[in-house]
């Protein structure tokens, strides 16, 4: 069974994911994006072994403290290629936003839509969903069903598409195409904001208005 802890980091307040199974310990973090010793001293409490630092997308909010991260656990950084660029110009667009972001290294893993992350029992699916940005990805875990939508999909909204790389055209593919056929039953947990499900989404969101219900 995995266990998850969420943690805002940032002053853009981003959900940080800490997966792992109850187990082995063997686990993962998602969207590490800034606040590195509260991010540590919650994984030292829960005793996880990371194995590996997994980012979304390349947005600087959601990877900032990635290189605090693989010198804290040795764990390797991933990303879709399509995002590595946004990733490693992390730094500047910090700065644009008037937020100090470490400048950050190449990511050691280039996600494909479709890979299994594994982990022992812990098995993440990545999902490509551009539309927010070219290389954004969302992780499905089918063992009890949670979705980490990163800013693809939010609880009552859907990612901005007006920075370089966004298109809400590509985005609602993503969404209707890759996310929504899941299943009502499935959590959202989304890189900004409260948890959510696919079927409350496709109730409520103004942006899925008229989608076809499926069961």
């Amino acid at each position: 069974m995995a266990e998850i802890i969420t943690i805002p980091v940032g002053a853009l307040e981003v959900n940080c994911y800490i997966v792992w199974d109850a187990d082995t310990l063997e686990g993962v973090i998602i969207d590490p994006g800034a606040d590195a010793p509260e991010i540590e001293a919650a994984v030292k409490s829960e005793g996880v072994n990371v194995r590996c630092v997994i980012n979304t997308h390349g947005h600087f909010d959601h990877v900032g403290a990635d290189k605090a991260m693989k010198a804290a656990y040795g764990a390797p950084v991933a990303i879709h290629p399509n995002d590595a660029a946004l990733m490693a110009e992390a730094h500047e667009h910090g700065i644009f936003f008037g937020v100090t972001t470490p400048q950050q290294s190449e990511p050691d893993i280039l996600l494909e839509d479709g890979q299994v992350i594994e982990y022992g029992p812990l098995k993440l699916k990545v999902i490509h969903t551009p539309g927010h940005t070219r290389g954004g990805v969302c992780l499905y875990m089918e063992d009890g069903k949670v979705l980490f939508t990163g800013d693809t999909l939010f609880a009552g909204s859907v990612g901005r598409t007006d920075f370089e790389g966004g298109s809400m055209e590509d985005l609602m593919s993503s969404i209707t195409g890759k996310l929504l056929p899941l299943g009502n039953d499935v959590r959202v947990l989304p890189g900004h904001g409260p948890e959510s499900t696919i079927g409350e989404e496709r109730e409520i969101n103004p942006f899925l208005a008229g989608m076809k219900k499926v069961k």
